[in-house]
């Protein structure tokens, strides 16, 4: 009875062993949640239940002749924790180490489905293979085609195993599913699709498509195609401007005063012992803090550097300080209590706010011209241009466009031409560029305000202006003025 019941405890565990030799699995693992102090055993159901976690289905009667053959019994055994798994999994493991225990139920090894084990076959011609292969590359790039996934439903695998959950995914299908699923049909000749048939046919009669996928995506480039990019070429700019001979210093002193910063205080953060210098590493950082790094260029920049460097490297900024602050200081004052310091106004700032083009003395004189034939028409036909303009200033910053300042003016009957456009832009694009234009001080020169206006709107913005324009003609000025 005794030889009866271990030979039904190894059938049982042979069954085992046939059914995780193709899946390798390890045991141990489903056991290792049942015993947390490491012991080696578990109860009968913790059996039982890792048993059905490792997917092995077994009958009661088994499971328990199974958990009888490994109960121990000795004083470190505690029930009910009894059954011994660790000598369970180590015979059963014993099949890694033999082989396999059934050799009529055939098993695929790790590598049965790998490409070493498939040679395509040699074309007399291998410069037409090689230009199939780089035409199939290009349409699959092109349209955007995975070759291989146009086979996967119908593959098959050499080798049917039960460690598959899939028995397919062997790289092969059939000629006519080869030719009936190939996505180029109409791009290939039937010539040509007899070439690939002949190369990647196995010997069974099958084509190894995955093998012609492998070789389309070595010769296929990977590489990213080039980020899309607009390089900025800039058209070369003839005109100079009052920026490239103004001083960087009164560059400088107007946006200080424009800003109304104090720049001494914090050079001094830099200056622990009050000696007036600090390196030119600070000075950036000083232009960066207040915000003036900006609006001076590193042509700028060296020029400053270079008017109050030390010989030994070092930046004198007290002298720097001074020269900007003489905008809206006087230095020594208490040793003249009679001047009278005045206050800086809009020329002081005018550096730092406007940047015009310097105009040569023929474009001033047709400039001139130009400005006296506007004004005269403008008077004689007693026009409003100010109001126009502002339709096309939505945030009334004093500025529009070039093209908006060419819609007005022919909106308002001037016939201008382009050259006359351009001279105009020349003197009233005051922003650094040719495309702001000032129909501010445009309209201040060709239509002034009549005399003994600006004494009674010295600070007139926009809209006021426009709506005095309304109630005053240009024929009503003698009597404003008289009045």
């Amino acid at each position: 009875m005794g030889m009866d019941r271990d030979s039904y405890v190894s059938e049982i565990i042979n069954k085992i062993q046939v059914f995780v030799f193709p899946r390798r699995l390890r045991m141990k693992e489903f056991f290792r949640d049942y015993d947390p102090l490491r012991s080696g055993r578990c109860t009968i159901q913790q059996f039982g239940r890792a048993l059905s976690l490792a997917g092995i289905r077994l009958p009661e009667d088994m499971v328990e002749a199974l958990s009888d053959h490994f109960t121990e019994e000795g004083p470190r055994v505690q029930r009910p924790q009894c059954v011994n798994y660790d000598k369970f999994c180590a015979v059963v493991d014993e099949v890694f180490s033999q082989g396999n225990p059934n050799p009529s139920q055939m098993t695929s090894s790790p590598s049965s489905t790998m490409l070493m084990s498939f040679v395509p076959r040699d074309i007399a011609d291998e410069d037409v293979v090689l230009h199939l292969l780089h035409r199939i590359a290009l349409l699959c790039k092109t349209r955007g085609v995975i070759l291989k996934y146009c086979f996967t439903d119908f593959d098959r695998a050499p080798i049917s195993s039960p460690s598959r959950v899939n028995p397919r995914r062997g790289g092969q299908v059939t000629i006519n599913q080869f030719l009936r699923l190939f996505p180029f049909r109409k791009e290939m000749s039937d010539k040509d699709m007899q070439i690939l048939v002949e190369r990647y046919r196995t010997d069974s009669g099958d084509v190894h498509f995955q093998a012609l996928h492998n070789d389309v995506s070595e010769v296929m480039n990977t590489e990213m195609p080039p980020f899309p990019t607009s390089d900025l070429v800039l058209r070369p700019d003839e005109a100079e401007w009052e920026h490239h001979t103004l001083n960087p210093v009164e560059k400088v002193q107007s946006k200080v005063v424009e800003k109304r910063v104090r720049m001494y205080e914090h050079f001094q953060d830099f200056d622990a012992l009050r000696k007036g210098f600090c390196t030119v590493g600070q000075v950036k950082t000083v232009f960066t803090i207040l915000n003036l790094a900006k609006e001076i260029d590193r042509v700028d920049f060296d020029q400053i550097v270079a008017q109050y460097m030390r010989e030994d490297g070092m930046f004198c900024y007290a002298d720097f300080c001074a020269d900007v602050e003489r905008a809206f200081t006087i230095p020594c004052l208490e040793k003249d209590p009679h001047t009278t310091p005045m206050m800086p106004d809009f020329t002081t700032t005018a550096p730092a706010r406007r940047n015009k083009i310097v105009l040569t003395p023929g474009k001033r004189t047709r400039f001139a011209a130009l400005e006296d034939k506007i004004r005269t028409r403008v008077v004689s036909r007693r026009m409003l241009l100010k109001p126009a303009f502002m339709d096309m200033d939505r945030t009334q910053k004093g500025h529009i466009t070039k093209t908006q300042f060419a819609r007005v003016m022919h909106m308002l009957g001037f016939e201008l031409d382009e050259n006359a456009i351009s001279l105009l832009s020349a003197v009233y694009c005051d922003m650094g560029n040719h495309n702001d234009f000032n129909y501010v001080d445009f309209c201040q020169s060709v239509d002034p305000p009549p005399e003994g206006v600006e004494h009674v709107m010295p600070h007139e913005d926009l809209g006021s202006s426009a709506i005095f324009r309304k109630m005053v003609r240009p024929g009503d000025r003698a009597a404003v003025a008289a009045h």
